[in-house]
């Protein structure tokens, strides 16, 4: 029985060791950092506690970028599929793209429709 205690007091902690907040504009969001790993090459996957826009304080990564396209983003890393939000136009959702290193051309087909 304790060993089992152990085992599952060892993965909580693993999975909060896991756990990283991104504050974009102001909206704090929360993912596990194998999540931000899915997509290579990008700005969230590169993510390190020594960036300069990392605060040890609060235990968070500061962005200063539109939340609501970055709510779009961050179900990409998720889901595997970029949605263009509908509130936003184009070149916007475009230039969040170009910020967080992320490929245009990944946008799902019915966002072209």
């Amino acid at each position: 029985m304790q060993s089992l205690v152990k085992q599952l007091k060892s993965k909580a902690e693993e999975h909060r060791d896991n756990r990283i907040v991104l504050n974009v504009g102001g909206v704090r969001h929360e993912t596990f950092k194998t999540t931000l790993k899915k997509i290579p090459a990008t700005r969230l996957s590169k993510l390190t506690e020594d960036a300069k826009n990392y605060d040890a304080v609060v235990g968070e990564f500061f962005f200063d970028r539109h939340p609501g396209v970055f709510a779009q983003i961050l179900n990409y890393y998720r889901t595997g599929k970029l949605h263009y939000p509908n509130d936003v136009c184009g070149p916007l959702f475009e230039t969040e793209l170009q910020y967080w290193n992320l490929d245009s051309n990944q946008v799902e087909p019915c966002c072209w429709m």
